[in-house]
């Protein structure tokens, strides 16, 4: 019976109580994204540090010398490393999402809160 009492409180809850929990879920996820991107953006800059033999004048070398060669290029080569960047960083982005799944679950669950 204490069950179908809760089930039925659940139900019935103020539209407000509905409203903040998905507030909740709202920020959550929002935060679940911006650490995944920050992540994903993480991995390019290692990627580059190590370019740079782990020191800021190689990094910072790598990247003029990117950058030199990126300018000079045509526009359809140009378009072609953007596709391949876009590409490497959203296969980055998608794996790290999948090691992080656990904590996205997490973020739509509003337990707690309830104090009866």
């Amino acid at each position: 019976m204490n069950a179908q009492l809760l089930a039925h409180r659940a139900l019935t809850r103020a539209p407000v109580e509905r409203g903040q929990d998905a507030m909740v879920v709202a920020l959550r996820l929002t935060g679940w994204i911006a650490t995944t991107v920050l992540a994903t953006l993480g991995v390019a800059t290692l990627f580059f540090i190590l370019l740079g033999s782990f020191t800021l004048s190689g990094t910072m070398l790598q990247l003029d010398n990117l950058a030199a060669r990126f300018l000079a290029a045509d526009a359809a080569r140009q378009a072609q490393f953007q596709t391949i960047v876009f590409t490497v960083l959203g296969g980055a982005f998608v794996l790290i999402a999948f090691f992080r799944r656990a904590s996205l679950r997490s973020a739509f669950d509003v337990a707690g809160g309830d104090n009866d």
